[in-house]
């Protein structure tokens, strides 16, 4: 190697291990941006997308897409309690998880808007027949009363989907922690729930074969101007995202805001299960702390202990 090549050698090392911080640029609000190396936004670092704010528009909002600075902050008073007034009884009572004390502790836990869902009506469209019907298989009952087999429980009980890690992300009070990695051809989430990993090509690769369906879909990437726009598709339907079916097309963009905010948005389509397209849209904040092992299945007696109690209550109710 000469000495010239050492030198450019040396550079491109100094380049991929400098800090974030390194190489900086406005966003479209003015704020700085951070870049990485190569020149694109960089996303790398642990995020929170935790929110109390509903997932659909209150009526009482009508058309209203966001709240004041006032109404956040009397909100800010009473969100939790009101997330976990509306579980239904006795979901609420055996759902230890969905105490107050599990929330992550979050002072912008509300986003602003009056729904996740964006749009004139803040409201996820109806269901088409052929979704209703598709749908009416018994699944949709309270948890307690679907306990004839493991199979009658929850994908996210039997540790196998979760909603919160998506695709899309959901945003929920609990267990909301996201790290993304970041290489020239390809983006990486790691999800904090279940500890699901997506893989994301940047390099413009085709799709894989149709006839090949996935939980989580078959992403793929590209930059446009400093947002990452993610097309997912190939979904196997077996984790459907509220309901969806097997042709589901999912639009996800990420655009930096600040150097501690990402707004993150996705688009569904899947005229199989909803009369038309819709939107939601939440912030990504830097995460005060790290990622941790979510070990879905340690200590986890849930499955046994269900199915036997749901046995003693049939043997109790057939009793003379």
């Amino acid at each position: 190697m000469t000495r010239e090549s050492e030198q450019v050698a040396c550079t491109l090392l100094l380049l991929l291990l400098l800090p974030p911080a390194a190489a900086e640029a406005q966003s479209r609000d003015g704020e700085e941006i951070r870049r990485t190396p190569w020149g694109r936004p960089d996303l790398r670092g642990v995020w929170i997308n935790g929110s109390l704010t509903p997932v659909e528009r209150p009526e009482e909002f009508g058309a209203r897409e966001f709240h004041t600075a006032a109404e956040v902050a009397e909100l800010e008073q009473v969100a939790v309690q009101q997330q976990i007034a509306q579980i239904p009884e006795p979901e609420a009572t055996l759902g230890v998880e969905q105490g107050e004390e599990w929330f992550e502790p979050d002072p912008n836990s509300l986003s602003g808007r009056t729904s996740l869902v964006t749009g004139p009506t803040g409201k996820i469209p109806p269901y088409t027949p052929a979704a209703q019907a598709r749908l009416a298989d018994g699944l949709r009952q309270l948890y307690t009363v679907r306990a004839w087999s493991h199979e009658d429980r929850p994908y996210s009980e039997r540790c196998l989907h979760f909603y919160s890690s998506g695709p899309p992300m959901m945003a929920f009070p609990v267990l909301n922690v996201h790290q993304i990695f970041q290489t020239v051809d390809h983006v990486v989430f790691l999800h904090e729930e279940n500890h699901i990993v997506r893989v994301i090509p940047l390099d413009g690769r085709p799709p894989i074969d149709p006839r090949i369906r996935l939980w989580h879909g078959d992403a793929r990437g590209r930059w446009d101007g400093d947002t990452l726009v993610i097309e997912t598709t190939h979904f196997n339907a077996a984790g459907a995202f509220r309901g969806s079916g097997a042709e589901l097309h999912l639009t996800e963009r990420l655009t930096p805001v600040d150097q501690d905010t990402v707004l993150y948005g996705f688009t569904i389509e899947d005229p199989d299960t909803w009369t038309a397209p819709w939107s939601a849209e939440m912030p990504l904040r830097v995460s005060p702390g790290l990622l941790y092992e979510h070990a879905c299945h340690e200590g986890n007696y849930s499955l046994p202990l269900i199915l036997n109690g749901a046995r003693v209550q049939e043997r109790s109710a057939a009793a003379p």
